[in-house]
């Protein structure tokens, strides 16, 4: 097939051959590339690249094209660590230096949270790497066939089988190479966890929630996040703390010693995380409630002078909840957010332009190496007088 010349602004087709260069890299991993005045969506590109690549599929505004040939590589392109990384769906920026992977996610932060927040002054402090680049995961869900642990191929739902994982602490590797006697059908998907006390289990996951549905999955730096939560409170007395999606307390407990004289308030809706909970819980000053979050909202404000911490799932607490607690006498709102577009959307909601908040600082942490994933904390203030 020869590959297509258009005239500047003239529509690609899929099927097209092209060469193309990598801006930089998107929200959800793909490289970006511009040609002839039309935007492409590249996966596995990294920034720098110059490639060949094919047309796959063509939307209104821009075009998905998959590689063809690397012909000059990215200053940061690298051989993965990983030998199962070309085919395995699991981890999708393995082919990126890790010092790439750093720029390009606090590149990505900010850039969306000033499409979200124009006009907006971002005081983006400096990126937050992980203290382990591999081997840091404490929770997986691989995928089981035929007496074997894997993951899907990329972009497919054809199983490739894995003897080891890079990215899982090694005690759960343990199961890639004898996977444990459960009886499953086809490709079901299997849940590896390390308990606190540093136990491998593993088990068939039933739900999308399972025990440990939403728990850090990278200790080491949840440590960095904890640490930071508590350095960004310096200073504050407040008498009530709301701790929003609380989980299993892994913010409430290190807010309950850093304010022994306040109220702590946590909310969460899963009955088997409040269960944990209540069970460890040993202060008088602190409830965990079960609640949706936002029904919970609708209901209740915080008492003025409040401190909210909110660390909801990767869809974000959403508008409604973000304008309840901005509409409430707080002071103090802590933001940490698993995905940069939903923290955007949510502080939106805040920050407008007759708001009583102000975006006091935003930090980014790389809790998910060798992926697009990133971890955000930001913090809000509510302004005096």
């Amino acid at each position: 097939m020869s590959f297509a010349k258009h005239p500047a602004g003239h529509r690609p087709a899929a099927g097209d051959r092209l060469e193309v260069e990598i801006d930089k890299l998107a929200v959800g991993g793909q490289g970006i590339a511009r040609h002839d005045g039309f935007v492409f969506f590249v996966p596995d590109a990294a920034p720098g690249d110059r490639l060949r690549v094919e047309v796959r599929v063509l939307h209104k505004n821009h075009a998905e094209a998959e590689i063809l040939e690397v012909l000059r590589p990215g200053e940061g392109r690298r051989e993965p660590p990983c030998h199962y990384a070309p085919e395995c769906g699991g981890c999708n920026w393995q082919h990126l230096e890790e010092s790439v992977q750093h720029e390009q996610k606090q590149r990505l932060v900010l850039e969306t949270l000033k499409k979200f927040l124009p006009g907006q002054e971002i005081p983006l402090l400096p990126f937050v790497p992980s203290p382990r680049s591999l081997h840091y995961r404490n929770r997986v869900q691989p995928r089981w066939s035929d007496g074997r642990l894997g993951y899907f191929k990329r972009r497919s739902h054809d199983f490739l089988p894995v003897d080891q994982c890079l990215i899982v602490e090694e005690p759960l590797n343990a199961f890639f190479r004898r996977p444990p006697p459960l009886p499953t059908g086809d490709t079901a998907r299997i849940e590896l966890r390390l308990t606190a006390e540093g136990k491998a289990e593993a088990s068939l996951q039933t739900s999308t929630e399972g025990a440990f549905g939403f728990s850090q999955v990278n200790r080491f730096q949840n440590e960095d996040l904890i640490r930071t939560v508590l350095d960004w409170t310096q200073g504050l007395s407040p008498a009530t703390v709301w701790d929003l999606y609380a989980g299993s307390g892994n913010f409430t407990f290190p807010l309950i010693e850093r304010f022994p004289h306040s109220e702590v308030v946590a909310v969460e809706l899963s009955k088997t995380l409040v269960r944990l909970a209540r069970e460890k819980n040993k202060s008088k000053q602190a409830k965990f409630h079960l609640s949706d979050v936002q029904a919970w909202t609708r209901r209740r404000f915080p008492p003025p002078g409040s401190l909210v911490v909110l660390d909801p799932p990767r869809a974000g607490a959403g508008p409604e909840v973000l304008r309840s607690l901005a509409a409430s006498d707080a002071d103090e709102m802590i933001y940490i957010a698993c995905h940069p577009v939903s923290l955007a959307r949510d502080l939106a909601a805040v920050l407008r332009p007759d708001s009583r908040w102000t975006l006091t600082r935003v930090q980014a942490f790389e809790m998910f190496p060798q992926t697009d994933h990133v971890e955000t904390i930001a913090q809000l203030s509510r302004r005096r007088g």
